[in-house]
């Protein structure tokens, strides 16, 4: 008898486990198609916006389309000042930064001539000769 009752619990908890395993296929299924309808909904009220501007723009009078096309103008040039605005901001941080580095890599430079190694690493000696090569090189191009 208790043998019988265990068998039905493990039959009956297999049987959800299938049932949940088929509902969360069913689900997915379900969201995949959700997921294309909204990509179509999507499209549509894309398609629908382009021919309302299309025909927006054929019923306006002669007055109007110099006047819409002025407007979008107007548009574009704030849009471009504002980008004017904010890269001559970046190249004015670029030029602080190339400024430091100018100012201190001679500097640092000179320190490390002023401490004596004793037989540096051949990697090292190249490495400082290489970038006292490279601020002679910039004094030559700032000059």
């Amino acid at each position: 008898m208790a043998l019988s009752a265990e068998r039905q619990w493990k039959n009956l908890y297999e049987d959800i486990k299938k049932d949940k395993q088929e509902a969360l296929r069913r689900l997915q299924e379900l969201q995949l198609e959700v997921n294309s309808m909204k990509h179509q909904m999507e499209e549509t009220v894309v398609i629908c916006e382009e021919r309302v501007n299309e025909e927006r723009m054929r019923l306006m009078t002669a007055e109007e389309r110099p006047q819409a096309a002025m407007t979008r103008a107007r548009d574009y040039m704030v849009e471009q000042e504002k980008d004017v605005v904010h890269w001559r901001r970046k190249f004015s941080q670029l030029a602080a930064l190339a400024n430091g580095a100018i100012d201190d890599i001679p500097r640092m430079l000179r320190e490390v001539d002023t401490v004596t190694f004793r037989d540096p690493p051949r990697e090292v000696q190249i490495f400082l000769d290489h970038y006292k090569w490279l601020v002679e090189q910039m004094k030559i191009l700032i000059a």
